[in-house]
């Protein structure tokens, strides 16, 4: 899928955005916190965190939002993240 009908950077960012692994886990290290206790802090179980981080599983946007209140910044600052992480 591309914008105006053109391959381009759109749709590079459209086959990578889905792997956020690594991008989250470099998140919670930079804020000194280990996957339990951002399971704590954003409710969501520490499996679950982990299969996100190993790229085994993918969030809906219910759980970006979640993972966002773990890391104290909003939705739109995760997701900003995860893109510049390419």
């Amino acid at each position: 899928m591309a914008q105006n009908g053109k391959k381009g950077e759109f749709t590079w960012k459209i086959q990578h955005i889905p792997y956020i692994g690594e991008a989250l886990k470099r998140l919670r290290n930079d804020k000194n916190l280990t996957q339990q206790q951002l399971s704590s802090l954003c409710s969501i179980n520490r499996p679950y965190i982990s299969m996100l981080e190993r790229n085994v599983k993918q969030p809906k946007l219910t759980i970006i939002f979640l993972l966002a209140a773990g890391l104290e910044m909003k939705p739109s600052e995760l997701v900003r993240e995860i893109v510049n992480y390419y």
